[in-house]
C-alpha cells in the first residue's frame, strides 16, 4: 500500500451554519474556497434555540416536534438555496448536543482542512443573541485542534437574515 501526500491531504472544509445571515455569508465563502480547492464541503447545522418553539406549553407536543421539523427543514432549503451554483461535493447534517463539540468531531473525524464559521452580527437583535448563547466561533477559534477561518458577517447578495 503506498501512501503520497496527496493521499493524505485533507479533502473537507467544514462549515457551522445557522440560521444567521452572517452564517450564509460564512457558507458562501466555504462553497468558493472548497472549490478553488477542490475539496468537499461539509455543512453542519447543530440545533440551538432558535429551532425550537419558544412556548414552553409546546414542549414533547406532536405541535413542538412539527415546529423543529419545519425549522430544520428550512435550515436545509436555505443552505441548499445558497449552494444552488456550487459545482463541487457537499454534504449536509443536523446536528443535537453541544454546537463545539459536534463541529469538531466532524472536522476530526473527516480530517478536515479546516473549519469556516461566521462572524459576529450587528443590531440588537445579535445583542440578545450574544447574551443568550455563547459564541460558538469564538470558542472555536479558541480550541479547535485544526484551522478556523471567521467570514466577517455580511450577508450574500439577496439572503436576509433570519432573526
Amino acid at each position: 500500500m503506498s501512501s503520497s501526500s496527496e493521499d493524505a491531504a485533507p479533502r473537507d472544509l467544514v462549515v457551522g451554519f445557522e440560521t444567521y445571515a452572517r452564517s450564509g455569508a460564512a457558507l458562501v465563502f466555504a462553497a468558493d474556497l472548497a472549490g478553488r480547492l477542490r475539496v468537499r464541503l461539509r455543512v453542519v447545522h447543530v440545533q440551538d434555540s432558535a429551532d425550537h418553539p419558544s412556548d414552553p406549553d409546546l414542549a414533547g407536543s406532536d405541535l413542538e416536534a412539527r415546529y423543529v421539523h419545519d425549522a430544520l427543514a428550512g435550515h436545509r432549503a436555505d443552505v441548499a438555496g445558497l449552494l444552488a451554483d456550487f459545482a463541487g461535493e457537499w454534504s449536509y447534517a443536523d446536528e443535537s448536543g453541544d454546537a463545539l463539540r459536534r463541529i469538531t468531531a466532524i472536522a476530526h473525524d473527516c480530517d478536515a482542512l479546516m473549519i469556516v464559521v461566521g462572524g459576529p452580527g450587528t443590531g440588537p437583535g445579535t445583542l440578545l443573541h450574544r447574551w443568550s448563547e455563547r459564541s460558538v466561533a469564538k470558542e472555536l477559534a479558541g480550541h479547535a485542534e485544526r484551522p478556523v477561518l471567521v467570514v466577517p458577517g455580511r450577508p450574500p447578495p439577496g439572503h436576509a437574515d433570519a432573526h
